[in-house]
């Protein structure tokens, strides 16, 4: 019966090994997740967890491989990457709709395959399959979601140049947005501000104005800085459309002031340099076109952004017929044009080599697995084989073990009460020369206390004396070779690391040293020594200056201690 049960287990082991060689990465499904997570307000983040999830079509399964084609698709349009050719959402979108089981899930595969579809110019499809997505997330009640898309089918509109459709779709979002869960003022400031632009192309500057201003308080409720710099770059443009330059450069200096991006400190000198152009004020003009050339170079300033500069630095040379220098700032523009042309074609490189190494790593995980699974195969029989032979011998070596176990555990116990009586005897023996020690250096230390007497009193010198006779054999100083001895066996080596580390000390310096180390206070010190308190910290200012103690704070036996502990 034993038999056949581990033949099962071992069965069960190898079809669980060959499951897992089918699987290249078995963390995907936690990365995925994290992705989902973090797609909204990093996207940046997720889109490097997305690409580092290898070969999904066999790391995740069937579910969370279509989740897999939608964060993908959703992270690279956040990220303002090319989604045209992503065009595998389709299968998820199908995949979603027919199960029918989260209406945000398939919201989101037809919202994005919509986007997909509006990035090929495919305009009739994306305007279907955001209609769809607007009803599936009405059925989801997802405020947040009939926002983002009501949003993005005013800008396919605006795009189209349905200016006054689209104004009615960006009016739709805010209502949506005001329930979001997520930043709602930031959401509602950002459509009042598409809004404004949409009256602006229908000829009504007086709307515009309004809903710039509406987005705009809003903005400063939520004490949101950049929105405000935004709407307020926004209404400095309405206002310069408008030729009323004197609010556009209010309003100008107001975006200015609340940026707090050093890379956009050229465009707002460009902008600068633009409304001065308009109002006529050559000095300013040339003020911020010297600050535009000292910045075009840096490296904080973007390629679109540096394209800009030029064009608008080789029209005012035009104007000025400086033709030279017109024709060097428009070789400039040019130039960065192609710069951003092959970053497009980088990117465009970047994702066929992605595709590339895909491939090349997904054959050669194919080939691996049908390698593996051969070895898995043989290497099962092997067991099989061996298995019967095992039991058999496990049998065969069991009784022999447990005998061999009982004269183990004896022998253990047999160990255990000798290692238990040395450690008792080994306890005994510390505890008995610890005391012993202590008793001498006390004794030691009292023979110095009487000695402090000897001038003044008789009886007590005579004591002393008698003291010295017996304990020390008539040798005075002889307190001093105790309490080195003393100290030695307490403290071993110490002594000599001393004249080892300080050779110039003094004996007094000396022998102050060891009795700080030991812990004596200075009081203790100048009766055993014979010196004065005042002496003994004399000594002590002395000895911190000889060994480079410089901390005031730090206590002089805690730096002994810590040296010649070392």
């Amino acid at each position: 019966m034993l038999r056949v049960i581990f033949h099962i287990v071992i069965i069960l082991i190898g079809a669980f090994f060959l499951e897992a060689c089918d699987n290249p990465q078995p963390s995907s499904a936690d990365l995925l997740e994290q992705a989902e997570r973090l797609v909204d307000s990093y996207p940046d983040s997720a889109m490097q967890l997305i690409d580092s999830i290898f070969y999904p079509e066999k790391s995740l399964n069937r579910e969370n491989h279509m989740r897999f084609l939608v964060t993908q698709v959703q992270t690279k349009y956040k990220t303002y990457r090319s989604i045209s050719e992503d065009t595998l959402i389709f299968k998820a979108r199908d995949y979603f709709s027919n199960r029918g089981k989260e209406p945000r899930m398939v919201a989101l595969a037809w919202f994005y395959s919509g986007c997909v579809h509006r990035e090929r110019q495919e305009y009739e499809q994306a305007m279907y399959h955001y209609n769809i997505a607007r009803n599936y997330a009405a059925k989801n009640g997802d405020t947040d979601l009939q926002g983002l898309v009501q949003y993005n089918i005013g800008d396919l509109l605006a795009e189209q140049g349905s200016h006054k459709e689209a104004l009615e779709y960006y009016k739709k979002a805010e209502f949506f947005y005001v329930k979001s869960p997520d930043k709602p003022h930031e959401k509602q400031a950002r459509c009042f501000s598409a809004v404004g632009r949409m009256y602006m192309f229908l000829q009504q500057p007086d709307s515009a104005f309004r809903y710039f201003h509406k987005g705009l308080e809003i903005a400063e409720v939520a004490g949101d800085k950049n929105l405000q710099s935004l709407l307020s770059q926004n209404l400095s443009v309405a206002y310069t459309n408008k030729k009323q330059f004197d609010k556009a450069e209010i309003y100008l200096r107001q975006s200015y002031s609340l940026n707090a991006d050093s890379a956009e400190i050229p465009r707002y000198y460009l902008n600068f340099a633009k409304l001065f152009t308009g109002i006529g004020q050559t000095d300013s003009v040339t003020w911020y076109k010297e600050q535009l050339k000292l910045h075009v170079k840096d490296s904080k300033t973007n390629n679109p952004l540096k394209a800009s500069i030029y064009r608008f630095l080789a029209a005012t040379e035009k104007e000025k017929e400086n033709f030279s220098n017109a024709f060097n700032y428009q070789d400039e523009y040019i130039h960065v044009v192609e710069e951003i042309a092959n970053a497009r074609l980088q990117q465009s490189i970047y994702e066929i080599q992605r595709k590339y190494d895909y491939e090349m790593m997904k054959n050669r995980h194919e080939r691996r697995v049908a390698f593996l699974q051969l070895w898995a195969i043989i290497l099962l029989l092997a067991i099989v084989l061996g298995g019967s032979f095992f039991s058999w011998y496990t049998f065969r070596q069991k009784t022999k073990y447990l005998r061999t176990q009982q004269q183990i555990e004896i022998l253990r116990g047999v160990a255990a009460e000798l290692n238990k009586s040395l450690e008792n005897k080994i306890l005994a023996k510390e505890q008995d020369l610890r005391e012993l020690l202590l008793w001498k250096f006390d004794v030691v230390k009292k023979s110095a206390l009487l000695d402090q007497y000897s001038a003044s009193k008789m009886n007590a010198a005579e004591l002393v004396k008698i003291f010295h006779q017996i304990v020390y054999k008539g040798n005075k100083n002889g307190h001093w070779q105790n309490i080195l001895s003393v100290f030695d066996q307490m403290n071993v080596g110490v002594s000599e690391k001393v004249k080892h580390m300080f050779p110039t000390l003094s004996e007094t310096e000396y022998k102050i040293v060891l009795l700080t180390y030991a812990g004596m206070s200075v009081r203790d010190i100048s009766v055993v020594l014979c010196i004065s308190p005042n002496t003994v910290q004399t000594y002590r200012t002395v000895l911190r200056k000889k060994m480079g103690i410089d901390d005031l704070s730090l206590d002089t036996a805690i730096y002994l201690k810590e040296i010649f502990h070392n």
